[in-house]
């Protein structure tokens, strides 16, 4: 691989073409060559050429700092509200599964027998400890 590095002045349009022509010539290798050494190496090479352009062409030095910061404190946030919201859930299954309980208990079905009526749940109920 050579060293001598060149600076190109393309349009939007110039860079979009020719990242669309190595994407195509990656597809076109892929299908018309078997996947022998050579070839790998070859799809690689485009590959990483593709990704290097895309670096080149798309990237802002002032952006990259400021992006960190807004992901990180995206995260943090994302991480708060998750927690928030594992206590709402484990006060909502809390709640759903007393209401069970006593409805389950408030059944007043002539059929069932006295064992059946006896709540087994509510010795271990925290309203009881």
């Amino acid at each position: 691989m050579s060293e001598d590095t060149k600076t190109l002045m393309l349009t939007q349009r110039e860079i979009d073409l020719v990242l669309e022509c190595i994407g195509t010539n990656i597809e076109t290798v892929k299908r018309r060559h078997p996947m022998t050494g050579s070839t790998a190496d070859l799809i690689q090479e485009l590959g990483e050429m593709d990704m290097d352009i895309r670096e080149q062409a798309f990237r802002d030095d002032g952006w990259e700092v400021n992006t960190f910061t807004i992901a990180e404190d995206d995260m943090i946030q994302r991480g708060m509200d998750a927690r928030e919201q594992a206590k709402i859930n484990k006060v909502a299954a809390a709640s759903r599964a007393q209401a069970r309980r006593d409805f389950n208990m408030k059944r007043q079905n002539k059929n069932l027998s006295k064992t059946q009526i006896h709540d087994v749940w509510d010795a271990n109920d925290p309203k009881n400890w």
